[in-house]
């Protein structure tokens, strides 16, 4: 090892400072709290697509961020989402030579899109000592429809990646070419040393349809420097006024994510519907926090913008759009609501904006699906709700409307203290484990 080598590479899908997500926020700020909080010598590298505005190599396929040490950018150009590898070969090839040039203890793969899941195997022959260890943030590997494991053919939840049910959400493709993926993907991650996922509900994906062996799968939340985010409750709280006042105080529920069809945008609006329906007492509002509408479908956009032209008809309560935000302006936008909620359709893994909220304390409404179903500790610091079913979320959105002062604060101290067990440094430790890093981590 020189002494200008790294003690780890961490790459993603994406650049937080190019593209807003949280499987590339995480990756990021593993980055940021290893620099922060470590002595380890840490290298970021963020991959692009041709979707992004930085859709251009410049001559180089990787890049140095601007003003940025020990980042760069990884232009990929066209990938193969079926495959999961970059049309042109040349820039994985690149990459690997650059990170060979790093000479690295561990490589952590955080997120394989839009870089390949071939890097693990050209690494482990570029440098067969080095320990690679690959994050999963959905259920790509197994599923072709985004990997949601949610059905084309009706929206229905997937339980099993058969690939004679795969034929059937992608009838173009046959179960043969489906068995023969399986094989590729399989083939390729077993050659990792180590795979991080942020909830169990995702390890157990990962044993029964890759047959991945549970010791090699480490579960770590991803954890929050709540140095960031408010020391108290912010103000003005819901009931800092008078029980009379309150009820002309609109409680707000907030939405914080992208516009993706299985988000549940459109949950939230039909639960809105139906509460405005049962003429609360109390004034609500649904403020919208959210950007990337040109990734959801044609139909969905349509329908999510019909729900919010109805809603101006609502007596009870209004819908109100704030549009995208950058992580910077996360803060500023959670003060503006009261309870955040999470109506995810498909078995969302983790939900990093739960995590964002309990910081601010704002207790949080999220789907009973997938890996949301271990976040919120029901009727403790949130709710959870049958995920798509827009009367239970009204439910739950109603226990709001008509809790006093002392319940709510009770909830959003709660929220905060479960933030707290997400520091860093806990979590730093069991990285250290994960990546083989030892206690340095």
């Amino acid at each position: 090892m020189t002494t200008d080598s790294y003690d780890l590479v961490i790459l993603s899908l994406f650049h937080p400072k190019v593209v807003s997500g949280g499987a590339q926020q995480c990756a990021y700020d593993l980055f940021l709290n290893l620099k922060k909080y470590s002595d380890l010598r840490v290298c970021f590298i963020g991959a692009t697509s041709p979707e992004t505005s930085l859709n251009t190599k410049a001559s180089a396929f990787i890049r140095k961020v601007p003003g940025a040490e020990d980042e760069f950018y990884f232009f990929t150009g066209s990938y193969d989402y079926f495959w999961h590898n970059c049309v042109d070969s040349r820039g994985i090839k690149d990459l690997t030579l650059f990170i060979q040039n790093l000479q690295p203890r561990s490589v952590f793969l955080s997120h394989y899109m839009h870089i390949g899941m071939d890097l693990i195997a050209l690494l482990r022959f570029a440098l067969p000592e080095v320990f690679i260890a690959v994050g999963l943030h959905e259920m790509l590997f197994a599923c072709l429809a985004d990997g949601q494991m949610v059905k084309k053919t009706n929206g229905g939840l997937c339980s099993s990646a058969e690939p004679e049910l795969c034929a059937m959400c992608f009838p173009h493709l046959s179960a043969d070419t489906f068995m023969a993926r399986k094989k590729h993907n399989l083939e390729l991650m077993d050659m990792a040393d180590s795979f991080i996922v942020p909830a169990r509900h995702l390890g157990s994906v990962l044993q029964k349809e890759m047959g991945i062996d549970g010791q090699r799968i480490h579960v770590i939340n991803h954890p929050i420097d709540l140095e960031r985010y408010p020391a108290e409750p912010p103000t003005p709280m819901p009931f800092s006024v008078g029980e009379q006042e309150k009820m002309h105080t609109p409680m707000r529920f907030g939405y914080f994510g992208q516009f993706l069809d299985n988000k549940g945008i459109h949950i939230l609006l039909k639960a809105g519907e139906l509460l405005n329906r049962s003429k609360p007492e109390r004034p609500f509002q649904i403020v919208i926090n959210g950007g990337n509408k040109n990734f959801a479908s044609g139909p969905f956009q349509e329908m999510v913008q019909e729900l919010i032209d109805n809603s101006r008809q609502w007596e009870h309560g209004e819908v109100i759009e704030l549009g995208g935000y950058s992580h910077d302006e996360i803060v500023r936008r959670m003060v503006g609501v009261d309870v955040v909620v999470v109506p995810s359709t498909w078995p969302e893994v983790f939900g990093l904006v739960v995590t964002e909220a309990f910081a601010c304390y704002k207790p949080v409404i999220a789907a009973l699906i997938g890996g949301l179903a271990e976040r919120v500790q029901h009727g403790v610091d949130g709710y959870n709700f049958i995920a798509r079913d827009p009367s239970d979320l009204t439910a739950k959105m109603a226990l709001f409307l008509e809790m006093g002062q002392g319940r709510y604060n009770q909830m959003a101290e709660a929220a905060h203290a479960t933030a707290e067990g997400l520091n860093p440094k806990r979590a730093l430790a069991e990285y250290g484990v994960a990546l083989a890093l030892g206690g340095q981590a």
